[in-house]
């Protein structure tokens, strides 16, 4: 993707439950395998999802086109969801601590959840479809990590996952590890099918506190290449990455945390929370080394020293703080962009 260019679609993606209360804030994000729509995860009991070609009408935040709200969790947000990798199903899991399964159909999801299950002795804080769309892995506050079956939506295994709130999870493109991490600053591999133990990879990005802002710290989110081969991680105002077969190190990028997401299909990365920066970057430039982690006077955790992420910059997209939700189209010709407003950001890349 020689001489890519980023390019802001002239429509903006907006969101409303038309309560006298606070924008429905972005988190989560995900563009459909099949369908052209966009889901998105906002401060609210349900998903908000969009036609990416329908028209925009005239509303609070001016000219948009308005988000339909669906998948209802009877209390709490959505805490975490994500879209089969074949486009059939959607799941979601809930501060209620449930985890449901719906079927998309007629370019919708159904209004009644398909399996309703309780997930969790504690938020469901992140949710992943396998690459075969088989099982869903799941993370809670319960410090868990779960795996089930996808078609029942039955248990197949759980075990004890990370020492501090854990927030984020997803497989490797070709299903083999799973990668879950949380606010112990830990990323773990683990063997998709058994949930044992491949490697731990210590960040050095800790928190203290269980929260549900980005600026609280740990790992935020976390994201693998499309060729399996690097690990990104975000934390609070910055992003690192490692080699993912070796935990190795390989670069920082100062003053871009919490968002981290690469391309589906090419050499691309996108990272940061108030600005959402694009780059893309040739593999063949990053040294892996090993990336001990150091602790300051009083024994708390530091990052590693890792050279600067040497990339070509493409965009810089402005969206303000606290704003963390970005999801690239399967081909990577589309990047949608949540933002602290309740509004989404479609860009397209040639």
């Amino acid at each position: 993707m020689a001489d890519l260019k980023a390019t802001k679609r002239d429509k903006t993606y907006a969101v409303d439950d038309g309560e006298k209360r606070g924008p429905l804030t972005l988190s989560r994000l995900r563009l459909h395998p099949t369908a052209r729509f966009l889901l998105g995860q906002c401060a609210d009991r349900r998903l908000a999802v969009w036609d990416l070609d329908a028209a925009p009408q005239k509303g609070k935040k001016g000219d948009a086109v308005a988000g339909a709200l669906v998948c209802p969790h009877d209390a709490g947000w959505i805490r975490g969801f994500d879209v089969q990798p074949r486009g059939a199903w959607l799941a979601t899991g809930g501060s209620d601590r449930r985890l449901k399964l719906w079927k998309w159909e007629n370019c919708q999801p159904a209004s009644t959840p398909a399996h309703d299950v309780h997930a969790h002795e504690g938020w469901v804080e992140a949710v992943a479809f396998s690459p075969d769309g088989a099982r869903i892995a799941t993370v809670g506050a319960d410090r868990q990590v779960k795996l089930w079956d996808a078609e029942k939506l039955t248990l197949i295994k759980a075990v004890s996952a990370h020492a501090g709130f854990p927030r984020d999870a997803a497989f490797t493109p070709d299903g083999q590890w799973l990668v879950t991490g949380g606010e112990d600053g830990v990323a773990v591999v683990w063997d998709a099918a058994t949930l044992e133990v491949v490697r731990r990879i210590d960040t050095g990005i800790t928190s203290d506190q269980q929260g549900q802002t980005p600026a609280l710290g740990g790992i935020i989110r976390l994201s693998v290449s499309h060729d399996g081969r690097w690990l990104g991680v975000g934390g609070d105002k910055q992003t690192l990455i490692f080699e993912l077969g070796t935990g190795h190190g390989i670069a920082s990028i100062a003053q871009t945390g919490s968002d981290v997401l690469f391309g589906r299909r090419h050499d691309l990365l996108a990272a940061g929370e108030d600005t959402l920066r694009l780059w893309s970057f040739d593999p063949a430039k990053f040294s892996p080394k090993p990336a001990p982690v150091k602790t300051d006077p009083k024994g708390k955790p530091l990052p590693p020293s890792l050279p600067v992420f040497s990339g070509k910059e493409l965009t810089q997209i402005k969206r303000g703080g606290f704003s963390v939700g970005v999801a690239w189209a399967a081909d990577d010709g589309l990047l949608a962009a949540g933002k602290t407003d309740g509004t989404v950001e479609v860009w397209t890349l040639s």
